[in-house]
Parts: C-alpha cells; sequence; structure tokens
C-alpha cells in the first residue's frame, strides 16, 4: 500500500496597517490610494524582470531588482513580501539556483496572498 502525503506550504502574511494609515495620513485619501497602486505596480514589473533575467540565466542581475521590491513592499506595508524580497536576493547573489527556486516560490505565495490582502484593506479600493 502506498500513501501519498502532500506538503502545503502556509506563509504567515504580515502587512503593516501602521505604515498604511501614515501613508493615508501624509497623501489623503485618493494620494495614498495611487501611491499604492503604482508601487504594486512597480513591484509587478520589478518581479517579471526579475523572472526573465532568470530564465536568461542572468541570475546576477537580479539582486537590485530585488533589493527595489523589498523597500516598494515595505513602503507600503507589505513586510513579508519585503522579507521574502531580500532572501531572494541572498541566494541571487550567492548565485544558489536551487535555493533561489525555492524562495521563488514562496515569494510567489506571499506576493499573491500580500496583494490580495492589501486590496481589502478598508481604506482602499483597489
Amino acid at each position: 500500500m502506498s500513501r501519498v502525503l502532500e506538503i502545503r506550504p502556509s506563509e504567515r502574511i504580515v502587512i503593516d496597517t501602521a505604515t498604511l494609515d501614515a501613508l493615508f495620513q501624509r497623501l489623503g485619501y485618493r494620494g495614498a490610494e495611487a501611491h499604492v497602486m503604482q508601487t504594486v505596480e512597480a513591484i509587478s514589473d520589478c518581479l517579471v524582470e526579475v523572472d526573465a533575467r532568470v530564465r536568461k540565466g542572468q541570475m546576477a542581475g537580479v539582486a537590485p531588482h530585488l533589493q527595489r521590491v523589498s523597500r516598494l513592499s515595505a513602503e507600503i506595508g507589505l513586510s513579508s513580501l519585503a522579507r521574502v524580497s531580500r532572501d531572494m536576493g541572498v541566494t541571487a547573489q550567492r548565485k544558489d539556483v536551487v535555493a533561489y527556486r525555492a524562495v521563488w516560490e514562496r515569494l510567489v505565495r506571499i506576493g499573491d496572498r500580500s496583494l490580495a490582502q492589501v486590496w481589502e484593506v478598508p481604506e482602499l479600493s483597489l
């Protein structure tokens, strides 16, 4: 008799609502909403660039893009995404392809869930 075990990774998503609140205080409702949208788009663009470079075997060039993802994520309170982006940058700098792929999968999971949760923040109508 065979047993199949399915492992479903689960990540805790942390959104720093104080950072979002500060954005709303500083930029106002419309300004903060626009800023979050622009930042999410920039994060997405960076991740597309990272994926394209890795597919071309250019891992050495992805660390600056991942640092940008981390900085932008932290700027809008996506703490989990900022942290895993930093981790991914470390694996890229070390040229550790196996670790990089594992962290990439983690980044995709965290990114998807972080963005889904930020849409649910009451102040945003994204």
